[in-house]
C-alpha cells in the first residue's frame, strides 16, 4: 500500500526537474527532464502506479494536449471523479492541491511537510524553471481552491 510518505518521497525526486509545459520526463544525471505542474503529478502516479477510487491507474487519464491556460472546469471535473476532496484544514502530506492563478484554478502541488510537520508544497512552478519545493506560506494558502486525497 502507498503511503503519503511515499507520495512526498517520489515527488522530491523531481526536485530540479525543469519547467516545460506539458513535460512527462524526470531529470538524469544526463537530461535535464521537463515537466509542467500536471506533469508532476502524473509522473508520481506513474512511479507508485497510484490509483483513483475505483481502481483505474490515475495514469489511464493523463492528456497532455491542453493549452498553456488549460480548461478550470474540465481539470476540476476530472480531481473531482478521481480523488477524494477533503477540507483544507484536514490538509496533509501527499495531498494534492489546485491553486487559483488569475482567478482561475489551474495550478497543482503535491503537499509536503517538513521535519517540524510545518506544511511544504512540491511543484513544477514557472518562474522558478524548475520543481521546487518550499513553505506553503499565507500567500500560498490564500489562493487553494481545492485540496484532493489520493484513494
Amino acid at each position: 500500500m502507498t503511503t503519503t510518505h511515499d507520495i512526498v518521497a517520489a515527488a522530491r525526486g523531481w526536485i530540479g526537474t525543469r519547467f516545460h509545459h506539458q513535460g512527462r520526463l524526470k531529470k538524469t544525471d544526463k537530461h535535464a527532464g521537463g515537466v509542467d505542474c500536471l506533469g508532476l503529478l502524473v509522473g508520481v502516479a506513474s512511479e507508485l502506479n497510484l490509483r483513483s477510487a475505483d481502481g483505474q491507474p490515475l495514469l489511464d487519464f493523463d492528456r497532455p494536449d491542453y493549452p498553456h491556460y488549460p480548461d478550470s472546469t474540465h481539470l476540476m471535473a476530472q480531481l473531482e471523479t478521481l480523488m477524494q476532496r477533503i477540507p483544507m484544514v484536514g490538509m496533509q502530506a501527499g495531498d494534492v492541491a489546485v491553486f487559483t492563478i488569475d482567478e482561475s484554478p489551474r495550478h497543482l502541488a503535491i503537499i509536503s511537510d517538513d521535519e517540524r510537520n510545518s506544511l511544504q508544497m512540491i511543484h513544477a512552478y514557472a518562474p522558478a524553471r524548475a520543481v521546487v519545493e518550499h513553505a506553503l506560506d499565507a500567500w500560498w494558502q490564500a489562493k487553494i481552491k481545492a485540496v484532493y486525497r489520493i484513494s
